[in-house]
């Protein structure tokens, strides 16, 4: 993927996400909790699922990868999430978001993620801002107070798709 290049849903695409999210929003209300272990029956949060599906279904289907389809919920901090996708032999955890911020996951979520695919969305486009590994974003000093503390990292740290391969490959020697 290439940093701001632009990716948009075909209408059946669309379909395919929007019927996902729905799933997997359905599961939430009908379980009670959202990813984070709060109560998920608002519209917002079946807007997040969309997008958030949307961001997975773009960066699979660039990398001719299949999307997880999953609807259960699962959760980092219970060790029952297996992140968004496998590339290159390294796990990834595809971000999304609609507002000019930059890649953040709250600090309650840390994982061992092999790194973070991030998107801006405007559904049904979605931009392509960067990748970060694991170690670049949860460092000490990216942990910022914003609705709850999270790490947080500004677009200008983060990779491209050759950066990102690479530093991998080195932090696996």
């Amino acid at each position: 993927m290439i940093i701001n290049n632009k990716y948009i849903l075909t209408p059946l695409e669309q379909k395919i996400v929007e019927i996902t999210g729905k799933a997997r929003q359905k599961n939430k209300e009908l379980t009670g909790i959202n990813g984070k272990g709060a109560v998920a029956n608002n519209n917002e949060y079946l807007h997040n699922n969309i997008i958030g599906f949307g961001a997975e279904f773009i960066f699979c289907k660039h990398y001719n990868l299949h999307c997880d389809f999953y609807i259960g919920n699962t959760s980092k901090i219970k060790g029952t999430d297996v992140y968004d996708a496998t590339w290159n032999g390294i796990s990834i955890d595809v971000k999304v978001t609609e507002k000019d911020l930059p890649l953040m996951t709250p600090a309650f979520s840390k994982s061992d993620v092999g790194g973070f695919a991030f998107f801006y969305c405007k559904y049904p486009e979605f931009i392509f801002k960067g990748f970060a590994t694991n170690d670049q974003l949860f460092q000490k000093e990216n942990i910022k107070k914003v609705k709850v503390e999270s790490y947080v990292l500004k677009l200008k740290n983060l990779l491209s798709e050759s950066e990102f391969l690479f530093l991998n490959k080195l932090n696996k020697l």
